[in-house]
């Protein structure tokens, strides 16, 4: 695992691991996993998002269009959406079950939670983190979209 250093406390994240689990899984655009019409915005709009927050992501091995529960939590009058996004990644926050505060990257936020494995997976996925996101998703960003 990789050793991370976010807001005081090591994080540790294997990357590769998350990225196989993720690479079966159908786009949350895709009707096997929801298809509406937000989930289908969603995901081409994170792919627009800077640079800052998809390295962000990619370093948890995560695929941002993939798996994740998201929603749109609020569209305002400029067209700019907000969507709460939760994502999972193999990997323990050491020394506590949470990361107090948010981590912002330009226009994201993000929490990180540890989430508890029963133990009868414990040996196929020994931890887990949970990710949880607000992204706003300028329309300016998106024109190509909205078209």
């Amino acid at each position: 695992m990789e050793q991370l250093n976010l807001k005081g406390h090591v994080v540790l994240v294997d990357a590769q691991k998350t990225k196989e689990l993720y690479a079966p899984l159908p786009l949350v655009s895709d009707k096997a996993h929801c298809g509406c019409e937000d989930c289908r915005y969603y995901t081409e709009a994170i792919m627009r998002t800077s640079a800052a927050i998809q390295q962000f992501l990619q370093q948890f091995g995560i695929d941002p269009r993939r798996e994740g529960e998201i929603w749109m939590a609020a569209e305002y009058d400029d067209g700019t959406r907000l969507y709460i996004v939760d994502y999972r990644s193999v990997g323990k926050i050491q020394d506590a079950d949470r990361l107090n505060g948010w981590i912002e990257i330009d226009e994201a936020k993000f929490s990180l939670t540890n989430y508890p494995i029963l133990p009868i997976f414990s040996t196929l996925i020994p931890s887990i983190i949970v990710l949880q996101a607000e992204i706003m998703i300028r329309p300016e960003k998106n024109k190509a979209l909205e078209e």
